[in-house]
């Protein structure tokens, strides 16, 4: 078993939540999961193949030679007298919208949230590099650590959020209420598995399979319906554009 391996891929789904949601499409990118699936543009041969033409004689009788040129310059005449019309451009990117209002209420709450999921990141990331081939002791206080450090990380977000008013936006209170179900939920995770491992047999192998369950909980979690779709509307990222600390997890 690969224990770094599955603890990143964990963590890309127990913060896919959050991050999902907040990024900006783009065109030929599909999320699948936590991950991004680039498709290459398709280039077909129809769209830039000219077909086949027989050449055009280049041999012309002199009459034919002097109509055509008159004809062009009248035509030239005609076309220099004749008024321009300017058409004005329809090309919807040309069109503004304006920006949704921010509320101190919104913005404390998206500062604070956006702020925290930073910090998330960085914690959920830094997975020890030690796996079970390391001496025991040493690979059971690298795990125990770590989850610790997760748990105590998450619930100082869960006590944040917790002092906050909910986000005024359409459903922003199962938002409030979801996103603090989700946190303290994987704040149990993390503390219960550190814990785990530190009562674990003095046996690799023992320790894996409990991280191995920690892993399993995290990504079920993450594949949870606790109403955190609002983080995917377009009202709360239109408000996260405003709030400097969300710009990231915008851009991401």
């Amino acid at each position: 078993m690969n224990v770094r391996n599955g603890i990143a891929a964990a963590a890309l789904l127990s913060i896919a939540v959050f991050t999902v949601g907040c990024a900006t499409p783009t065109a030929g990118t599909a999320s699948v999961g936590s991950a991004a699936v680039t498709a290459a543009s398709p280039t077909p041969s129809d769209a830039t193949a000219v077909s086949p033409m027989s050449s055009p004689s280049t041999t012309s009788s002199p009459s034919s030679s002097e109509s055509s040129s008159e004809s062009s310059t009248e035509s030239s005449s005609e076309s220099s007298s004749s008024p321009v019309t300017s058409v004005p451009a329809t090309d919807d990117s040309s069109i503004s919208v304006e920006p949704i209002d921010l509320d101190a209420t919104t913005q404390a709450w998206l500062e604070t949230s956006c702020s925290d999921i930073g910090t998330l990141y960085a914690t959920l990331f830094a997975a020890p590099t030690v796996d079970e081939t390391a001496p025991v002791e040493q690979f059971r206080t690298a795990y125990r650590d770590y989850y610790a450090s997760l748990a105590d990380t998450v619930l100082g977000m869960t006590g944040r959020l917790s002092q906050l008013d909910p986000p005024q936006i359409a459903d922003g209170q199962a938002l409030h209420d979801g996103y603090l179900q989700y946190l303290t939920k994987l704040a149990d995770i993390a503390g219960s598995g550190a814990i785990a491992i530190d009562e674990a047999p003095a046996d690799p192998q023992a320790i894996a399979d409990i991280i191995e369950h920690i892993q399993f909980d995290t990504e079920r979690l993450g594949e949870s319906d606790l109403g955190l779709g609002g983080f995917q509307g377009d009202e709360l990222r239109s408000l996260m554009a405003q709030v400097p600390a969300c710009k990231d997890l915008l851009e991401s």
